[in-house]
């Protein structure tokens, strides 16, 4: 007899947070360009949680996930109200590819490259540093964040490739 274990996909939508305890729950952020996608867990509690934040900085304006410098710092306080112990928490990145690249303009935007810049001061800011990270490049990623383990899963668009963090 063969028994199959159907693991939850919550997907974690453009400018979006989720937090959760459930194990057999997988957060996932399908075709990530220039956006971060930041995964959480904490291994004791099994409490994880993503951002896909879009742009680096809020200017202030807006605390929303949809920023990197606002998005962290919500994604582990609703960690840590949710029991996650915060010296326990295991964070990784992935994205911030380039994705537009226009004759003339090549690295006006940047918005990929700045995301990755505003990630790493807003995990430092926190204490965190050094995360494992999958970023860059100029292509798309699938990012999922198994629950059950903490495994982290940037899969890219082009070439399939399964990068584990």
């Amino acid at each position: 007899m063969i028994v199959m274990i159907c693991a939850e996909t919550i997907i974690v939508g453009l400018g979006e947070m989720k937090v959760v305890k459930d194990q057999s729950a997988v957060l996932t952020c399908v075709g990530v360009g220039s956006c971060i996608v930041i995964c959480a867990y904490d291994p004791v509690a099994k409490i994880g949680g993503m951002v896909h934040a879009v742009l680096p900085n809020s200017g202030d304006k807006d605390p929303s996930p949809r920023y990197v410098d606002t998005g962290l710092p919500l994604l582990l306080d609703e960690m840590e109200k949710q029991g996650a112990v915060m010296s326990r928490v295991v964070v990784k990145v992935a994205g911030g590819a380039e994705m537009l690249s226009i004759p003339g303009f090549e690295g006006y935007l940047n918005i990929g490259k700045r995301n990755v810049v505003a990630v790493m001061a807003a995990l430092a800011q926190q204490g965190i540093d050094n995360p494992i990270a999958d970023v860059g490049g100029n292509f798309g990623r699938t990012v999922r964040l198994f629950l059950d383990s903490g495994k982290v899963v940037a899969s890219t668009v082009m070439n399939g490739d399964n990068v584990e963090l």
